[in-house]
């Protein structure tokens, strides 16, 4: 069976979203001084990380319900 578009969308969406929480995890986090904008910008990048997680997931979830997979 061929994924649909959006599935095969949110799945993209939230592959790229868990593999940048992964990055800010594993590389930068460790690296992190202790100023201020450091911070505010690693929390950013971390929120974004999470909406995409989130939206990646949606899209998925919604394709699968669409599709007839859930009960």
């Amino acid at each position: 069976m061929m994924m649909g578009g959006s599935l095969l969308t949110g799945t993209l969406i939230f592959i790229s979203g868990l593999a940048l929480l992964i990055f800010i995890v594993a590389k930068l986090v460790p690296k992190m001084g202790h100023d201020k904008d450091t911070v505010f910008l690693l929390g950013i990048f971390a929120l974004i990380a999470v909406g995409l997680l989130g939206m990646g997931g949606w899209l998925g979830i919604a394709n699968w319900g669409a599709m007839g997979c859930l009960l």
